[in-house]
């Protein structure tokens, strides 16, 4: 039954993300505007706002104006939905609910930073004050069970590191190779990893962008890599590889 919740919660944090995924980049109130058509701005009704179901029993279409939806809606509650359930299943129920929290807010880093090119540094900095906090207080929280030497040390060796790199880049060959965002997300993302781990998202997400870069951008001069997507991706498949294998 647990679960089962656990799925449903999920649902309802991936509707709450379709909101901020739409919203942040323009600007716009996450919390009071009422949700609208994408096409016409009508009002949606709140029965017609449930994950999942308002999207099959729609069909796909605005009830309003009878265009079709995007395919973002269903994709993101229902990925959303399995993260939180994943979590219940592997992890005991606090590590489960602050996975939940973090998970969230790097879903919405990869969706963003693919969709946007673009990280918030709100959400970075909670990452690495989240994952210090974590570390002090009650290191169970965290699966991984990190040491705060060892989630403040990676966070520093992470942003150095990288901040070297973007640094060198626009030195030698007048290019933006990283972005500030991708600095302070390696930071938040090494405070909840630790070291060893740390190694293991620098393998994963250069192989995912490498992968990325040519399935799709390999004929396109400027084409930019996002890169932020791929340390979220990598973050949430070590936690998972770390507790199966």
């Amino acid at each position: 039954m647990i679960h089962i919740l656990f799925l449903i919660f999920g649902f309802l944090a991936g509707s709450f993300a379709n909101v901020c995924i739409l919203r942040l980049p323009k600007n716009e109130d996450v919390f009071l505007k009422r949700s609208a058509c994408q096409h016409c701005s009508k009002q949606i009704e709140w029965y017609l706002n449930i994950p999942i179901f308002s999207y099959l029993y729609l069909s796909g279409k605005s009830k309003c104006c009878g265009k079709e939806l995007s395919k973002q809606y269903p994709i993101i509650e229902l990925s959303t939905g399995i993260l939180f359930l994943i979590n219940s299943l592997l992890f005991n129920l606090i590590q489960s609910i602050t996975l939940d929290l973090i998970f969230f807010v790097v879903l919405l880093i990869i969706v963003i930073d693919f969709k946007e090119r673009v990280i918030f540094d709100f959400m970075n900095y909670f990452l690495i004050l989240s994952g210090i906090i974590v570390s002090i207080i009650m290191p169970d929280l965290n699966p991984l069970n990190i040491s705060t030497l060892n989630a403040m040390i990676t966070g520093i060796i992470g942003f150095s590191l990288f901040f070297a790199l973007r640094y060198l880049f626009q030195k030698k060959r007048n290019v933006e190779a990283l972005g500030m965002g991708d600095v302070y997300l390696i930071a938040g993302l090494g405070v909840w990893l630790g070291f060893e781990k740390f190694l293991y998202i620098l393998s994963i997400s250069s192989f995912l962008g490498i992968f990325y870069y040519l399935l799709v951008g390999k004929k396109e001069e400027n084409f930019e890599i996002p890169y932020g997507s791929a340390l979220g991706i990598s973050f949430i498949l070590i936690f998972y590889f770390t507790k199966i294998i």
